[in-house]
């Protein structure tokens, strides 16, 4: 929670939903959030144990788990990180989780040149995979060169666009795997928080010895 500062923009998500938020303060171990669009607030419940947060902090992505509630009105809500397991253990533990996950999104990629300028043709692709370091994509024309520079947009299926710069960093016969180069900060903070509800949705592995 110490990392958690007034005016930082945050993702919150409970259950399937994940909403925007910024803090407008923190005391006593317990963080006041706005939503960014005071009517999501009424998307959540009144109150929830299984709430989670995602925010930057020192140019990498944080997520805390923990108890929200409204406190007066929808566009009061209140955060506490549940005690127990570390910050740490729980970073670690979610990216195992979303290291990739199988997301297929509209993309599209342009090259840039040496200076940052786009050359060549706008191609429109579809994502492989989708993580919080970046994403592959099938290109149907062979794979790009290891060390592409692109300028890149992605769809996220509530309709968000996310865009920047990405570098390719593996490749393999009409595949390429790309790191993120440069992500606005919000940008980040809205993929992990659409990557956590994506999570949270996946289905549970069917326990062992389960009727057929």
């Amino acid at each position: 929670m110490k990392r958690l500062t007034v005016d930082k923009e945050v993702a919150l998500t409970v259950g399937d939903v994940t909403i925007d938020c910024h803090v407008a303060r923190v005391e006593g171990g317990e963080a006041a959030l706005a939503p960014l669009h005071p009517d999501d607030g009424n998307l959540l419940p009144a109150a929830s144990a299984g709430a989670s947060i995602v925010f930057t902090h020192g140019g990498r992505l944080v997520m805390l788990r923990g108890a929200m509630y409204r406190a007066t009105t929808a566009d009061d809500l209140r955060f506490a990180e549940t005690a127990g397991r570390s910050a740490a253990a729980l970073n670690a533990q979610q990216r195992r989780k979303a290291a990739r996950l199988p997301i297929t999104l509209p993309a599209t990629i342009r090259q840039l040149d040496e200076s940052g300028e786009p050359f060549g043709e706008e191609r429109q692709l579809v994502t492989r995979d989708i993580s919080i370091g970046g994403f592959a994509v099938g290109t149907g024309f062979g794979a790009l060169s290891v060390g592409t520079l692109v300028k890149f947009e992605l769809i996220l299926t509530n309709g968000a666009t996310l865009a920047g710069t990405a570098r390719v960093v593996r490749a393999a016969s009409e595949m390429s795997g790309l790191a993120f180069e440069e992500l606005p900060p919000a940008e980040r903070v809205r993929l992990a928080g659409f990557l956590a509800g994506r999570q949270t949705r996946a289905p549970r592995p069917a326990a062992a010895g389960a009727a057929r």
